[in-house]
């Protein structure tokens, strides 16, 4: 395993994380304790440090089961989650309030069943999420200092949304800075939308923060999993990823892990989270590392 400093956090990373969406059932999959403590025992032996996960993963689903299946071994993993939303039955609400940011860690250090938190992300998501953020600025200010201050969060850092919110001026991303703590930026990068390396990136190393890189497989489209009968088939991404593995896959490379690879390249990435849910993934996701070794 490789490892990378996370900006100014001065946190030691392994190049390749684990990101935990699935892991609440959201996917249509039903995880067990038993699942994710095998899966995060595993990770753990090959050198991974780095999970990420969200409040709004089906109300604190996906928390509290890495909660759950670490125990005593919690502190093998620098954990990262997020804030700004609440889970509703159908529904996921942004919500920015003091009162209930204060209430949205303290769940979510229930749920990881720990007493503080590595790096806690404000999750940017929608035009709704920059409008509480702008109504709210004071009070999210204040509840982040305070909230260092206390112990239970370490380190702060942004996440910044898919589609329309990819932030590809990087207006959000100055605009949060102007008023927050920001050590960390998550973004979604990869070989087939790399938008993020022209804006996002340059203000990334100036101001030091610690790059994560989530979506590296471009949904499927960068791995040969992905089906033509998709609910999100897109002929010309598929095109193109087709183009990409004739011309840029190296003979014999495996076309996933030479993606995961492809968003570490350069040394800028400091970790890339690709989903996991089987455990021999995991083998997949750190030969990705030689590629780049």
């Amino acid at each position: 395993m490789l490892y990378r400093t996370l900006g100014k956090t001065g946190l030691k990373v392994s190049v390749v994380g684990i990101e935990t969406h699935q892991w609440s059932g959201m996917g249509g999959r039903l995880f067990t304790v038993a699942d994710i403590r095998a899966i995060l025992k595993k990770a753990s032996r090959m050198g991974i440090n780095f999970i990420d996960t969200g409040e709004c993963y089906f109300f604190h689903a996906s928390e509290r089961l890495i909660g759950e299946a670490l125990g005593k071994d919690r502190k093998k993993f620098i954990i990262a989650t997020k804030f700004g939303h609440e889970s509703f039955p159908g529904e996921v609400k942004s919500i920015w309030s003091l009162e209930e940011i204060q209430k949205q860690l303290e769940r979510s250090l229930a749920a990881l069943q720990t007493d503080y938190i590595d790096i806690y992300q404000l999750h940017v998501n929608s035009q709704e999420d920059v409008k509480q953020i702008t109504k709210h600025a004071e009070d999210v200010k204040k509840f982040l200092k305070d909230a260092k201050r206390s112990g239970k969060v370490r380190h702060i850092g942004i996440v910044l949304g898919d589609d329309s919110f990819l932030d590809k001026e990087a207006k959000i991303l100055s605009f949060v800075l102007r008023y927050f703590p920001i050590e960390t930026v998550q973004v979604l990068y990869n070989r087939l939308d790399d938008e993020a390396e022209k804006k996002i990136f340059p203000i990334a190393k100036a101001r030091n923060l610690g790059i994560i890189v989530r979506v590296p497989l471009a949904k499927g489209y960068l791995s040969s999993r992905f089906k033509p009968t998709n609910k999100n088939y897109d002929k010309k991404r598929m095109a193109l990823a087709e183009k990409i593995k004739l011309e840029e896959l190296p003979k014999g490379k495996d076309l996933a892990e030479w993606a995961i690879g492809w968003t570490l390249r350069g040394g800028k990435v400091a970790t890339v989270i690709p989903g996991c849910t089987a455990i021999d993934q995991l083998d997949s996701t750190v030969r990705a590392v030689e590629s780049i070794a």
